[in-house]
């Protein structure tokens, strides 16, 4: 974990928080700073001048500090988690939390494109590392947006008890030359062997991505359980916030907001109909505005995960 000074008001905390940035008084290995707070680089001034920064600034201050030249500092537009974790990344070069391995995607309430998401994020994923892709609904759905009909999970159920990396190699179904996947229709693995599949699924690949069923499901519970990142679509609809509120949301969560913006999101994605028809027409993967938020929500995971 990170250690940081944290030179800044409620906004930058919370952004930190977040990103799993641990704050400390002194010896941090970055100060993060906000301009817009009066006081802040007063009290970043208190630091050594060789401690890298990186600062929140408005596009006048940024100007100014350009113009210095000022070492050993990159500039950021907002508090933004999205926007600070990559320059923590290059700020610092140690991890800026535990590595993530196991991501699972779940929601508040159904029809949130949670599935579509899922399919997205393991293609981009699975371009730099070994990703094992887990469908815990049942459904076959992530085999759809896959284009591959895996193997159904009565094959492990079979082996309870005893399920090792070995059996999971045998039957995964592979996607790409990077990425399988486990778990196909008619019914939804029991808690117990989803679990063990998760344990031996981070033996064999370096990311492991769960596509759960909602939060209230048992196997959703026992997905985020065993998740370092939990990623939670909800819409901006009341009713959706109300199940959202109504849900035991883990600290490990990231937000997203689908087709609209909500209150704390991480990330937004937005409404793209037009892409979403032509995916689900000629089962190809997602384009458009909706395809680039995929692009950049995979590379935040990747950053979360190296």
């Amino acid at each position: 974990m990170t250690r940081v000074a944290i030179c800044g008001g409620e906004e930058l905390l919370a952004a930190c928080a977040l990103l799993g940035l641990e704050q400390v008084g002194s010896s941090p290995a970055l100060v993060l700073v906000d301009l817009r707070i009066p006081d802040a680089a007063g009290r970043a001034a208190s630091f050594a001048g060789e401690i890298p920064r990186i600062v929140v600034a408005m596009p006048e201050q940024a100007d100014c500090l350009g113009a210095l030249g000022a070492d050993r500092t990159l500039i950021a537009p907002s508090a933004d988690p999205a926007v600070l974790g990559p320059l923590v990344a290059r700020a610092v070069p140690e991890p800026i939390a535990a590595r993530t391995r196991v991501v699972t995607l779940t929601a508040a309430r159904g029809g949130v494109g949670r599935t579509m998401c899922a399919a997205g994020l393991a293609r981009r994923l699975a371009r730099g590392r070994t990703v094992v892709a887990i469908d815990a609904t049942g459904t076959g759905a992530l085999g759809w947006w896959l284009n591959v009909d895996p193997r159904p999970w009565s094959e492990l159920e079979s082996v309870a008890g005893e399920l090792r990396s070995e059996h999971l190699e045998l039957v995964a179904t592979a996607v790409a030359p990077r990425l399988s996947l486990v778990g196909g229709s008619p019914t939804a693995p029991s808690s117990d062997v989803l679990a063990m599949t998760v344990t031996a699924a981070r033996d064999v690949a370096e990311l492991v991505l769960v596509d759960a069923p909602l939060l209230p499901d048992e196997r959703a519970r026992c997905a985020v359980a065993t998740s370092d990142r939990v990623l939670v679509l909800s819409y901006a609809d009341p009713a959706s916030q109300a199940a959202l509120a109504a849900t035991d949301v883990p600290a490990t969560a990231w937000i997203i907001g689908s087709q609209d913006r909500i209150d704390d999101a991480f990330r937004i994605l937005p409404r793209d109909e037009r892409a979403a028809a032509e995916a689900l027409a000629a089962r190809t993967p997602v384009g458009g505005a909706l395809g680039r938020a995929y692009a950049e929500l995979a590379d935040l995971l990747a950053i979360d995960a190296s």
